[in-house]
Parts: structure tokens; C-alpha cells; sequence
């Protein structure tokens, strides 16, 4: 039986996937976008469309009228100005809430992100043996108390808790995605096009850090799951218990990480990349933690001057240079019944075919 959803951020990365696939097994996508001519392959799709951002709450109303369930994936990865991640990640978060409070009942999936959280956690009693590379640090989980390093951070783990102020009224889970890579994906397109034409990755700071990776079908996969069958948050699910070794705790309900088994360095990745260009070897170039902060402030000013987002700010040079960027999805694949792949070499593969096949190279 078919459902139809109200989908955010349906022009995005990991929105347009979503909305393929949901159109693909038959179901009704409804997607709010902020211009209707731009969105024409929405439109191509099947998809209907409803003009507004996340502060029209005209529109956001008419997008959940009658959906059975909505996908919350619009957010702002980048900002031009300082108050732009507070203005469209939690306050924009916190105005789907309010309209899907109004109607009740109604269940929403809210991408969130692994920034929300931190990084892996440091852990004295000893990392587990098959994570023995990570000591002293262990993959984050759902419980963990959120600790952000980032303004980026600091806005998701806002919109989290805005969400658990009405999560006695809208069934909601939260996903937190790691690092998540895949066909259409333009974050990363520089990372592709340095190893394709130069045979060179870049990898911020002096330690190669760890991440943990999803490819964006996958979670894809992970957010239809959550939608039919998720752990739903409570006002609570945010709230601090406590613990030891000042790691903290929460109940962490109603919160997912979708992300594969595997972990890598970033390095792994970079030659991955490499391997689906035909490059058996990839000079891996260091940047300086100075490098990389010097570039963040360069960032800042271009910003302040131009009004424009810049690749690198200061708010992403501090996630760059600090690690490793872990979580486990065991919760995830108990509860939802999906295994992210951990075939990532024949996923960056997939990415790279797309990449060409595109002209973006």
C-alpha cells in the first residue's frame, strides 16, 4: 500500500535519493523547495511541489496536511553568515515540529548528523579488541552524552532537543549520519577530482584520524526503515545521567547511528578514491593544523566580505583537525534490521563512474 511523505531538503544530496526511492516503490512524495524552477528534477520524478523554506509556515502546514509521514532533510551544511545554521537548523527544525504538533500523530524522521554528538570517545578502560587501533578513543553510541565540537555541531544538537520539546506530541526518531558519500554528492567532488588529475589526497592535520562512513543508498535504506519501525524520541532522550570517567550519559531513545561496521583512516579513503581512477598509489598530502586553521580564517573573512559560503570556514576547520570521527551502528542494524554495506572501495567506485559520467572532473 502506498503512503505519500513530505519530504525538506528534497534538492539535497541525500533528499534527492530518498525521494527517487520512495517514488521508485510507489509511494507519494510531496517536497517543499525554496524555488520551484530549480527543482524541475523533483518535478521529473513525480514529486509535487510546494514553494517555501523552513520559516514558511503557511507552507510547511500545507505539506504535512494530509502526508502519512515526513523527512525532515533540509539543513545547512555551510553558512555565509553567523546565524545562519541557527536560523535554518534549529530554528527551521523547530518549525516542522510546531506544524506536525498541530496536526498529531504524524511521524517524522529528522536527519541529523554524528557532528551532533563529537567525536569517538575517549575511554580509559580500553577500546575493544577489534577496535584495538582506536585506543584510547572508542566508537560513540546513542547513550554517550552529545558533546559537539563546532557552531555546525552545536546547531544540530539544538535541533535534536528542539524536537524532544515536542516529542510527547510528534513521533519522531533522529538520525545522525557520519561521514556519508556516494552518487551526487558535490562535498566531496574536490577530494575525486585531486586524485583523478593530480594523484593527490589531502588529509587535514598531522594525524589520520579514523571515520566512520555510510553511502548515502544505505542511508537511505536506514531512514524508510525509521520511519516504519524506529525507536521514537522522549522530551528526556537528550537529558544527562551522568557516568563515569566524565564520559556522560543519556538515554540516547529514539536516536541512530546509520552507519556501516567498518572504519578507516582517512587515508583509506583517499586511496580508495585513487583505486577507482586507476591509481594504484595516491600521495596523501598533510596539511599543518595551522595550515588548516590559517585557511579557516581566511574562510571567515572571504564570508564576512563576499556574503557567500567558502569551502572551508573556521567552524569546518574544526572538525578537521580534530578525531577520530567514530560511532557504531549496532542500535541501528537491532532495531531497523538494516546492515549498511562496508564495501566501500566499490561504493567510492559507484561515485566515481557517477563523477564522470556527470563531466564534473
Amino acid at each position: 500500500m502506498s503512503e505519500t511523505y513530505f519530504v525538506t531538503g528534497g534538492t539535497g544530496f541525500i533528499g534527492k535519493r530518498l525521494v527517487e526511492t520512495l517514488v521508485a516503490s510507489g509511494d507519494k512524495v510531496v517536497c517543499l523547495v525554496r524555488d520551484k524552477a530549480r527543482a524541475s528534477a523533483l518535478a521529473r520524478l513525480g514529486a509535487d511541489l510546494i514553494e517555501g523554506d523552513l520559516s514558511a509556515l503557511e507552507a510547511l502546514r500545507r505539506g504535512v496536511e494530509r502526508c502519512d509521514g515526513v523527512f525532515h532533510c533540509a539543513g545547512a551544511t555551510r553558512e555565509s553568515g553567523r546565524r545562519e545554521f541557527r536560523i535554518v537548523n534549529a530554528e527551521g527544525t523547530a518549525n516542522v515540529a510546531k506544524v506536525l504538533a498541530e496536526r498529531g500523530g504524524v511521524p517524522l524522521v529528522a536527519l541529523s548528523s554524528l557532528a551532533a554528538a563529537g567525536i569517538g570517545v575517549k575511554d580509559r578502560s580500553g577500546a575493544s579488541e577489534s577496535d584495538a587501533a582506536l585506543a584510547p578513543y572508542r566508537r560513540r553510541v546513542e547513550t554517550d552524552a552529545p558533546r559537539p565540537l563546532s557552531a555546525y555541531g552545536r546547531s544540530k544538537l539544538s535541533s535534536e532537543r528542539a524536537l524532544a520539546e515536542l516529542a510527547d506530541r510528534v513521533p519522531t526518531t533522529v538520525l545522525r549520519p557520519p561521514y556519508v558519500f556516494g552518487e551526487g554528492d558535490l562535498l566531496s567532488l574536490a577530494l575525486f577530482k585531486m586524485a583523478k588529475n593530480r594523484g593527490t589526497f589531502v588529509s587535514p592535520g598531522y594525524v589520520d584520524y579514523f571515520y566512520s562512513f555510510v553511502y548515502v543508498d544505505d542511508l537511505v535504506e536506514v531512514a524508510i526503515a525509521a520511519m516504519r519501525r524506529g525507536e521514537r524520541l522522549e522530551r528526556s532522550s537528550l537529558d544527562p545521567n551522568g557516568g563515569s570517567d566524565k564520559i556522560g550519559t543519556c538515554s540516547g531513545k529514539g536516536i541512530y547511528f546509520p552507519t556501516c561496521s567498518r572504519i578507516a583512516r582517512f587515508s583509506e579513503f583517499g586511496a580508495a578514491i585513487g583505486r577507482a581512477f586507476g591509481r594504484e598509489k595516491i600521495a596523501i598530502v598533510k596539511i599543518p593544523p595551522m595550515g588548516v586553521i590559517g585557511t579557516g580564517i581566511y574562510g571567515e573573512i572571504y564570508k564576512a566580505l563576499a556574503r557567500k559560503k567558502a569551502p572551508l570556514d573556521w567552524n569546518k576547520a574544526t572538525e578537521a583537525i580534530r578525531g577520530p570521527w567514530v560511532c557504531s551502528g549496532e542500535k541501528a542494524r537491532r532495531d531497523l534490521g538494516v546492515s549498511p554495506s562496508s564495501e566501500i572501495e566499490a561504493q567510492v567506485e559507484r561515485a566515481a563512474r557517477w563523477y564522470e559520467k556527470e563531466n564534473l572532473l
